[in-house]
């Protein structure tokens, strides 16, 4: 994988701050009027969105460049798609920590050690199934966006083969998911308002890596970009 180029593509493309700017605006809205809570939600659609429109980009070998901020009811609907596979594959954590939460509380002082002890079984699930759910969900994203059939992300057999077959791909895209993700909250140590403009760029950051990975494990990957001029 050519990791690099996840982190650099946007600022090769001219219009880049035009286009982290209005992903800033999309989020300013949808911040400003997050008491709401519908703004915010479908402000966080639109910029998943925009991932998948890179992804889609770079499964068609368009590795360069960013996807123009048009045709916004695409944007809505495939960030929607998007949000629904991370909740299917987020169900196991959804109900661990109701078997957690729950039992823990029916106990309450009358057994505490045993509490204490549901809950650490159900934490340490919790977070191995965060682990598991953060490698698979890029290879499931992708398999939607290469077939357009959101069924084909929850076909689980061939997704984990999939991953398991490129496991050093994966591990590396987790690793540098999360390496964006950090990346995305740095802005708010800027008065909180740098968060703005660092958050969609995260996720741009992160469509790439996914494209990236799935082309990896296709035995597709990125052609390394040359200046013409340097031919």
């Amino acid at each position: 994988m050519d990791i690099g180029k996840s982190f650099t593509f946007v600022f090769e493309d001219e219009n880049w701050i035009t286009n982290i700017l209005i992903g800033a605006a999309i989020l300013a809205v949808g911040l400003l009027f997050s008491w709401l809570i519908i703004p915010i939600f479908l402000a966080f659609l639109v910029l998943n969105g925009y991932a998948v429109a890179i992804i889609r980009r770079v499964l068609n070998g368009q590795a360069d460049g960013l996807p123009q901020w048009d045709n916004w009811g695409g944007l809505l609907m495939d960030g929607l798609k998007m949000w629904v596979i991370g909740f299917v594959y987020a169900l196991p954590i959804i109900i661990a920590s109701f078997c957690m939460i729950v039992p823990a509380a029916a106990l309450g002082d009358s057994s505490e050690t045993a509490a204490a002890i549901l809950m650490a079984i159900f934490g340490c699930l919790i977070i191995l199934w965060s682990i598991i759910l953060t490698i698979m969900l890029p290879a499931a994203i992708a398999f939607w966006v290469a077939t357009d059939e959101l069924s084909a992300a929850f076909r689980f057999g061939d997704v984990l083969a999939f991953v398991r077959e490129n496991l050093s791909t994966y591990l590396i895209t987790f690793v540098m998911t999360w390496v964006a993700a950090f990346v995305g909250q740095l802005g708010s140590l800027v008065c909180g308002v740098g968060l703005l403009a660092t958050l969609p760029y995260s996720y741009m950051v992160i469509g790439h890596l996914f494209g990236q990975a799935y082309m990896v494990g296709q035995g597709q990957p990125l052609q390394p970009s040359y200046d013409e001029g340097a031919i």
